[in-house]
């Protein structure tokens, strides 16, 4: 029984996302969500840095297909298209990530940081 819980307690929350750059895969940090019933600000700093080469196409990967996106390098909003659970822009400036998605069960903002090089 209790092992059931901790995995119904896992689904909980948001799921993993990733930058990926050319054949890297960068996790992002979760910095605050609210899934489902639940909520959560964890205030994670993101531990790896994605280093590109300024106008290269970021992805990020997400486990869902989200409903809105708000995204931001550096404080400046960017313009991120969007092709089912992918997202993709041009890398025009370095600095923190913030992402924020939203679905009908919830919203979550993940954090990371790029660096041109």
């Amino acid at each position: 029984m209790l092992a059931l819980f901790a995995v119904l307690l896992g689904l909980t929350r948001p799921p993993a996302a990733y930058l990926q750059v050319g054949s890297s895969h960068i996790p992002l940090a979760i910095s605050s969500w609210c899934w489902g019933t639940r909520c959560g600000a964890p205030i994670s700093a993101s531990a790896k840095t994605a280093t590109v080469v300024r106008g290269t196409t970021v992805r990020a990967e997400l486990a869902f297909a989200p409903s809105r996106i708000r995204l931001a390098v550096g404080g400046a909003s960017v313009p991120v298209a969007r092709h089912g659970s992918e997202l993709s822009w041009r890398a025009a400036h370095g600095g923190g990530v913030s992402l924020r998605v939203t679905w009908p069960h919830g919203w979550v903002t993940y954090v990371g940081r790029i660096a041109i090089r």
